[in-house]
């Protein structure tokens, strides 16, 4: 048997959002408001500041409210390039009536599709954004960063409160929230209960978004459990992940992006590391917070 979804702490952050890894799912484009906590000192909410992830599966956006604390959207990214991005007068523009938010004075891209769009809005790198995402929600100055999005993998080594060091593993979707869906899909999981299976993983050498069910197949019909092989991709996910963050020697591990939603993976790198791991609310919206930060930063 699996164990729930989510995990710890994150259950009431989290229950109800559900969806892929790439970004929380619920109705296309719903906000609702952060709660999100500010250990580091307490920004001033800026409600003219916009920050937009632009990933490879969702676009999530943090914005400041009227109000006064910080709204969050979360897009198909398809969705977004179709419906809310307008092309005119030889370039792109968003339509923010569309969209339900006043146009921002300050709106700083990072994400997947930045590249779309850097010759029309400001960017920062994905680095710049999960590290002052990370370290605003965490508080923290010395630490090692692990964020695996729908597309790719990335680890940074903060030291002293700034980024000493970083990895990147964008050449192929392996061990990340695309193979885990793919084969979530194959064995005919729901997402959600794939995602709970830890327990005695199925020994899986292949992280391959492609070529993975090949070896899926040789356990099935020998034939172990599926809960067994799930546990056995999620432990996968885990230990390429391990294998890149092997190099640093800080043991306090922040986990973000939309895979750190899987509760397997999360105990599993607790389980197979001396690592601290802490996920902060809404992983997946980490990248978007930082451009929101830097946005608000370029108003004063």
């Amino acid at each position: 048997m699996c164990a729930p979804y989510w995990a710890g702490p994150q259950v009431r952050a989290y229950n109800g959002l559900g969806g892929g890894y790439g970004g929380t799912a619920g109705a296309v484009g719903a906000t609702r408001r952060v709660a999100l906590p500010w250990p580091s000192p307490q920004p001033s909410f800026n409600p003219h500041a916009l920050g937009l992830d632009f990933g490879s599966r969702y676009v999530k956006l943090v914005y400041g409210k009227a109000g006064g604390g910080l709204g969050r959207r979360k897009l198909d990214s398809l969705i977004f390039h179709r419906d809310y991005l307008v092309k005119g007068g030889g370039g792109l523009a968003v339509d923010w009536e569309r969209l339900g938010l006043p146009q921002p004075r300050s709106l700083v891209v990072s994400g997947y599709g930045k590249n779309l769009l850097k010759e029309h809005f400001p960017t920062i790198t994905e680095i710049r954004a999960h590290f002052l995402g990370a370290r605003q929600q965490t508080g923290l100055e010395d630490f090692v960063l692990l964020e695996v999005g729908g597309q790719d993998t990335k680890v940074l080594y903060v030291k002293g409160g700034r980024v000493f060091d970083f990895l990147t593993n964008d050449r192929c979707a392996a061990g990340t929230g695309r193979y885990l869906e793919n084969m979530a899909r194959f064995l005919k999981m729901p997402l959600r209960q794939f995602a709970g299976c830890a327990a005695d993983p199925a020994e899986i050498s292949q992280t391959c978004a492609i070529f993975g069910e090949s070896e899926l197949i040789g356990h099935l019909l020998e034939g172990v459990s599926v809960a067994r092989i799930a546990a056995g991709v999620n432990a996968s996910v885990a230990r390429r992940a391990l294998a890149m963050m092997r190099r640093y020697p800080c043991r306090t591990l922040v986990f973000v992006g939309g895979v750190a939603q899987n509760r397997a993976v999360v105990q599993l790198l607790r389980q197979r590391s001396d690592f601290q791991v802490t996920v902060p609310p809404f992983p997946q919206f980490n990248g978007a917070l930082g451009c929101y930060l830097e946005a608000a930063a370029r108003l004063k």
